[in-house]
């Protein structure tokens, strides 16, 4: 792991400026107070994992406070989600909608784009520690839908605690030494763990929005199944998900979307990927579109020229190097 915070001393000013820093350096910008000690300030932060999730591991022998107004909003939005694990201590939180208190061993997920304002002070063993997991926006709402719903402290359930445990555990301490294609699966199934735990709990604890937000994921991860599906249409996506066509319509509307728009916003990302993959360089370009579920390879070009400006075949040269370059004249079948 990776020492981004230490300091043992009794200069309180000097500790605020230099975890501020810190803390602005990572992930976004707030007021830091530390409270006056006893004795010696102390805080030690330390990073594993740095993309796609940021883990840190904090232990901190003083008590410190976080407040992030509209100004700081507004001046640097941060679009990350705050996933807090308290072990010593406890954390205060209060924000728009009321405040609630995290014990040891349950957990908080705070939107660092709204105004909040959270306290740790130190336990009985004079000390607080946590785990803290900065999440992409993008990250929660593909993996925990139900995170706007939340309002309060939660606890992982104990047929996934020992998953996410396990999974924070490595990617605390070794995640600085994996590569991103190694990590990415690995916080995305820490993050899905945790979803699997709690998120039918909470989708199902509340009513109106909620089922609208748990049938979109329901959607969404149906469409990603049989993406390769060429025949895939609206009404066969319902008939799988259990609902109607027509509440299927008003669900996508609810989320600003529509079938074809979710539809290819899956299909060609996974192409442009396979495209210069290098498990793919032998394959010509009618052969991806096929497998990205398009029926033809016209429709496939009109489509990735559309959305990314070049050719399927302009996009692959340039981006595949000069080996991928000869293999191209393979593809003008596709064309």
């Amino acid at each position: 792991m990776q020492i981004l915070y230490t300091y043992s001393g009794r200069d309180v000013a000097e500790s605020r400026r230099t975890l501020a820093n810190m803390v602005h350096n990572e992930f976004t910008d707030g007021d830091i107070d530390v409270e006056p000690p006893v004795g010696e300030v102390r805080s030690f932060i330390r990073k594993g994992l740095n993309q796609p999730i940021t883990f840190m591991r904090s232990i901190n022998g003083t008590g410190i406070s976080f407040r992030r107004c509209w100004h700081h909003i507004h001046s640097r939005k941060a679009a990350v989600r705050l996933l807090y694990f308290i072990y010593q201590g406890e954390l205060q939180v209060v924000n728009s909608a009321g405040s609630y208190t995290v014990k040891p061993g349950r957990c908080a997920l705070i939107n660092a784009d709204e105004p909040f304002y959270t306290r740790c002070p130190v336990g009985e063993r004079g000390s607080f520690e946590c785990a803290l997991a900065v999440v992409p926006e993008h990250l929660v709402l593909s993996h925990m839908p139900w995170a706007k719903l939340l309002n309060t402290s939660f606890e992982v359930g104990a047929g996934q605690r020992q998953v996410v445990t396990g999974l924070l555990n490595l990617l605390c301490f070794e995640g600085d030494h994996m590569s991103r294609r190694t990590a990415e699966p690995l916080a995305e199934a820490f993050l899905q763990s945790i979803s699997d735990s709690i998120g039918d709990h909470i989708a199902s604890s509340t009513p109106s929005g909620s089922l609208v937000d748990k049938r979109f994921a329901d959607i969404q991860a149906c469409i990603q199944k049989y993406l390769t599906c060429a025949d895939l249409t609206c009404d066969r996506v319902a008939a799988y998900c259990g609902i109607s066509p027509r509440y299927l319509c008003y669900v996508l509307k609810a989320n600003n979307t529509s079938f074809s728009d979710l539809l290819w916003s899956q299909r060609l990302p996974k192409a442009r990927e396979w495209l210069i993959a290098d498990s793919f360089q032998r394959y010509p370009i009618h052969k991806i579109a096929s497998m990205a579920g398009f029926k033809s390879a016209a429709h496939f070009s009109r489509m990735f020229k559309s959305t990314y400006s070049v050719s399927p075949k302009e996009y692959r040269a340039n981006h595949s190097g000069a080996e991928t370059g000869a293999l191209a004249g393979g593809d003008r079948e596709s064309h």
